[in-house]
């Protein structure tokens, strides 16, 4: 009997035995099928987060182009309508940027394409009757003519001619090298701007030299230098070394909106070789409002040495009787009052006056003139998107 109890007993656990250690087989069989179910998972979120794009595609309208506190398209669109020069400019043109990704974070390059929407086309401000656009005053002639009855001249060549006023397209390249130590992250390379089918001064090659410091990250300082090694102009337009300083912080208001105040001071070393001028060429405030891919960002520019710009090279006089002749009056000629019977008729009033000749000179200029902006307002709208 004892050995019928030790042999039920015995089976008995061997079975019980048996059971569990195929329970706990089948048990572990299904956490490794769930381990590596979960692991596969894991990879492929983890090869989703770390995919890199190709490119970052950025566009956006504006009113004025500022670069470098000139001017690129708000005063060129105020001469050719002759308008005076506004605070505000209404030159629209599309920004379009391409930020590549290159495989290797040391390099990296970008470009951007600016195409004006507005004042596109050529067209006739000085209301001459010239040979050739921008050739010799010849409405005297004309004139003449009509009230002799004859034709000394060809009406086919001499006529009124479109002037060379059209706002053009311009292409900008960076290319650079990053690298980071102790100090900050840097970067140095080249910053090409052309301009394709426009007859305006804004081109230049500069190499550049970008430190974004190690210290006070919260408001990203960046101290960036540009030494431009081209000789168009003899360097009219942008100086030949160019400096800037810029502080901004993004404020994360929820996962797809933010908003990101900033600065930017810009300092131009020797303007031309005749000027030898340098100063703060610019002071740019922002703030950009980012949502869901879309930004709109506002942006104040002061110029605050106006020495930099009050001179023909930058504001051209032509069509007025006198040149200015205070470069550090804060005045410069009003595009408005250069052209056109009305503008013809105050001027020849002016100069019929009995008083002093240099009286008469002053108020000449007190009319054709009109303060320095040393103001200007700009809006962006635009988006972005990653490929």
């Amino acid at each position: 009997m004892k050995a019928i109890l030790l042999f039920i007993l015995f089976s008995g656990g061997f079975l019980f035995a048996q059971s569990k250690t195929k329970n706990n087989t089948q048990q572990s069989n299904l956490n490794n099928k769930k381990s590596v179910v979960t692991v596969k998972e894991d990879l492929a979120n983890d090869a989703e987060e770390t995919k890199e794009h190709v490119v970052v595609l950025t566009q956006y309208m504006a009113n004025e182009n500022n670069f470098r506190g000139i001017s690129v398209y708000g005063d060129r669109l105020a001469r050719r309508n002759n308008t005076e020069y506004k605070s505000v400019p209404d030159a629209w043109f599309l920004t379009t940027e391409l930020a590549f990704n290159t495989g290797d974070k040391r390099f990296s390059t970008n470009m951007m394409f600016f195409n004006p929407t507005v004042g596109r086309t050529n067209r006739d401000n000085d209301y001459y009757y010239q040979d050739r656009p921008g050739g010799i005053d010849q409405t005297s002639t004309v004139v003449h003519s009509l009230n002799t009855g004859s034709l000394p001249y060809d009406p086919n060549q001499i006529k009124k001619r479109p002037e060379k006023n059209a706002l053009g397209d311009s292409a900008l390249g960076e290319f650079y090298f990053n690298w980071e130590n102790r100090a900050g992250s840097f970067s140095t390379g080249l910053y090409v701007l052309i301009n394709v089918g426009d007859n305006s001064r804004f081109a230049t090659s500069d190499y550049a030299f970008i430190w974004r410091t190690a210290f006070l990250k919260y408001i990203n300082p960046t101290i960036a230098t540009y030494y431009k090694f081209t000789s168009e102009f003899n360097g009219y337009g942008t100086g030949s070394v160019y400096s800037n300083l810029s502080f901004s912080h993004p404020f994360e208001i929820s996962e797809n909106v933010s908003i990101t105040p900033a600065t930017h001071i810009g300092y131009q070393y020797v303007n031309d070789y005749d000027l030898q001028r340098r100063g703060i060429s610019d002071v740019n405030t922002s703030l950009k409002l980012s949502f869901w891919g879309f930004f709109v960002k506002g942006i104040h520019i002061y110029r605050p040495d106006t020495y930099l710009w009050d001179n023909a090279i930058f504001n051209p006089q032509t069509g007025v009787p006198y040149s200015d002749n205070n470069q550090n009056d804060q005045r410069i000629t009003d595009p408005s009052k250069r052209y056109g019977l009305e503008n013809q008729i105050n001027i020849d009033t002016i100069r019929n006056l009995p008083i002093d000749g240099d009286l008469r000179q002053k108020l000449i200029y007190r009319y054709q003139q009109q303060d320095f902006v040393k103001n200007t307002f700009v809006v962006q709208i635009g988006y972005s998107m990653k490929f």
